[in-house]
């Protein structure tokens, strides 16, 4: 699988400083290692046979885990299942702003990558939804709390970061 560099993808919050992030292949090993700076259960997915990422910042040397995400390729749309920053970057006080949107992202890349035309869909938290709008999200009204970005969209946050 591939290896992504998303450039000035991740702020710095206290500096405003923007770093590249890259986003690879998650081992079952690290996902384990940073299960406690996640809420979500990564490895579960994982051994669902799910696609996971990681997200750091390029040039770290201790190579922080910023985020991680986990997709399955269907027909025609990469379904993500969970994307989630780590806890350092939630609020009140998040070290790096951004993860999430260059999460989308990344999931919009792979998904052109793949044949797939830069359609993602996933299932949104209601008090995320607005937030996901902000980035051509729409609601799929065939899903329960359900959201695509379709090609159009999906060409913006790629243009953005790679």
């Amino acid at each position: 699988m591939k290896t992504y560099r998303l450039k000035n993808a991740a702020t710095f919050n206290i500096t405003k400083t923007k770093f590249n992030l890259i986003a690879s292949p998650a081992t079952l090993g690290e996902i384990k290692v940073y299960k406690d700076f996640f809420g979500f259960d990564f490895e579960k997915l994982f051994l669902q046979k799910h696609i996971v990422y990681k997200l750091h910042i390029e040039n770290q040397p201790e190579q922080v885990i910023q985020g991680f995400v986990a997709f399955k390729p269907s027909i025609g749309i990469l379904l993500c299942k969970n994307m989630e920053v780590n806890n350092i970057n939630k609020k009140p006080n998040p070290l790096y702003g951004n993860i999430g949107k260059a999460m989308i992202a990344l999931c919009c890349k792979y998904s052109f990558d793949n044949d797939m035309d830069g359609f993602i869909g996933f299932e949104a938290k209601n008090k995320l939804f607005d937030y996901y709008k902000r980035f051509g999200a729409e609601i799929n009204p065939y899903q329960r709390n359900g959201m695509i970005i379709q090609t159009e969209n999906a060409k913006k946050l790629i243009d953005l970061y790679f």
